[in-house]
């Protein structure tokens, strides 16, 4: 016999072990074994004996999170991919569930999986994952599942509505031959009412916002909840803005959010609070980028002792390459003047308060037509679109701006810049990976609780990916001791 036997048509019988054929060390068995080591007791609590039996949430769990893990967002990609992926038959031991299935179970345990993310948190501590040396905290505008051109005001609206009210009439006086005809008239009408239904609600909704005397207010009709915001591109797009937490040792994420306002400035006690209740305890340093600096932010990270805040503001930079900012003019206790850097003095006018109402000491120097630097120094206003020369200089002082300048110096200082530098490659690598290598671009669910838990799911694949690069030996030995205590 020449040849050893060849027939591919040939059945064979094989048993397989999964596990062994994917390796102790690959990304399901690892998965596996986390989850396997995590209290699932609230998912249970909601299940019922009545009924055909359900798949077990810690399956539907590993599913999931790989799908994250691997770039599968949602029920579809995960069925789709399900034959060819050994990990996705592994850990849902080849009883696979329907797409609608896993879809349901992400919308419907929003609380249960934020929990699990909490849980993975605590896990990365026990690791020793987290160093709690510093912690940055930062945002990034992730597109909605929603249409631009489907973000209208009032008028936009109405102009719609109007539309379809004579498509609708139009459609009515249409004849009927045939049944063919009638069911597909009766199809369209349907399909009109229900965008005519969308529209009314959607009027009233901007109506009660204030929408007939603010024709900026819209509204978007695929996802009502995500706002129109401008990305790092510069890019407007029906966006959500998604904070995250990062602790600098290993990259753990130890809290995640999503917002619905493009400003982050509201979200720094919220986003440190919920990263201490999660890992236990406070971190020595936490930083953050000028977009979450404002003038009352400074009062309340100064009375916050649990942490040392490392927070530029916005003209902290720009001041340095502009002689003429007001950072740069010399102050005089003793008379209560400043001195601007021609040497000229600015007098106390009086208090005044700007259009947030915060107060401020307004300082002023008239007769500055003949300055050299009156160009640099003054800037050019307009009244009624025409642009006006302005012939004196002034300088507003608010009482947060010892703080800011207390802050300034901290940042400069050798120790202080050597801090600083962790945040760019804490917080901005996380971003990347999450977008470039997770190819995690937009959000597939609708809605601020769903996509919160969207990016929940997201946080605990990222944190899985710590626990296998930086502490596959530690999980091991606290799976061991698991096992021998079962």
């Amino acid at each position: 016999m020449k040849f050893r036997h060849y027939n591919q048509s040939q059945r064979k019988f094989i048993l397989l072990n999964y596990r062994e054929i994917l390796g102790e060390d690959s990304v399901p068995a690892v998965l596996n074994d986390i989850i396997e080591l995590l209290d699932i007791g609230k998912f249970e609590a909601i299940y019922v004996e009545v009924g055909n039996p359900a798949y077990h949430p810690k399956a539907m769990l590993k599913v999931l999170i790989y799908g994250y893990y691997k770039g599968y967002f949602g029920g579809r990609p995960l069925s789709s991919n399900f034959e060819t992926d050994l990990g996705l038959r592994y850990l849902s031991n080849d009883d696979f569930p329907d797409f609608r299935t896993i879809n349901l179970f992400r919308v419907k345990f929003r609380e249960e999986i934020a929990d699990i993310f909490s849980q993975v948190v605590m896990l990365c501590n026990e690791l020793d994952l987290i160093g709690f040396e510093n912690l940055s905290i930062d945002g990034q505008k992730i597109k909605a599942n929603a249409n631009v051109f489907q973000n209208k005001n009032l008028d936009g609206i109405r102009k719609e509505k109007q539309k379809i009210e004579k498509l609708l009439k139009k459609l009515l006086k249409k004849k009927i031959e045939s049944y063919e005809d009638a069911e597909k008239i009766a199809r369209k009408k349907r399909k009109f009412d229900r965008r005519k239904e969308k529209l009314i609600e959607a009027a009233e909704i901007l109506k009660r916002a204030g929408g007939e005397d603010d024709k900026k207010k819209r509204y978007n009709l695929t996802d009502p909840e995500s706002r129109v915001m401008t990305d790092k591109r510069g890019v407007k797009n029906p966006d959500y803005n998604t904070q995250n937490a990062v602790d600098d040792k290993c990259g753990v994420l130890t809290a995640v959010n999503v917002i619905n306002e493009s400003s982050d400035k509201d979200e720094l006690i919220p986003m440190k609070e919920m990263s201490k209740k999660n890992t236990g305890q406070a971190h020595k340093n936490t930083l953050i980028d000028c977009g979450y600096s404002d003038k009352k932010k400074y009062e309340e990270i100064a009375a916050d002792k649990d942490t040392e805040y490392y927070m530029p503001d916005r003209t902290m930079y720009s001041c340095k390459t502009n002689k003429y900012s007001k950072w740069n003019f010399a102050y005089d206790e003793e008379r209560d003047v400043y001195f601007c850097p021609e040497g000229e003095e600015l007098i106390f006018v009086r208090i005044s308060r700007d259009r947030k109402n915060h107060q401020f000491r307004l300082y002023r120097k008239d007769g500055c037509e003949n300055c050299k630097a009156r160009e640099k120094c003054i800037k050019k206003t307009k009244k009624k679109g025409k642009p006006r020369k302005t012939y004196y200089r002034t300088i507003s002082i608010y009482p947060e701006d010892r703080l800011i300048k207390e802050m300034r110096a901290k940042l400069d200082s050798k120790e202080g810049k050597k801090i600083y530098q962790r945040r760019m490659a804490t917080v901005e690598t996380v971003h990347g990976d999450m977008q470039k290598n997770r190819g995690f671009l937009q959000f597939y669910l609708r809605g601020l609780k769903k996509v919160n838990t969207e990016y929940n799911l997201l946080g605990i694949a990222h944190n899985i990916r710590k626990i296998i690069l930086h502490g596959a030996v530690a999980l091991k030995g606290i799976r061991k001791k698991a096992i021998y205590a079962l």
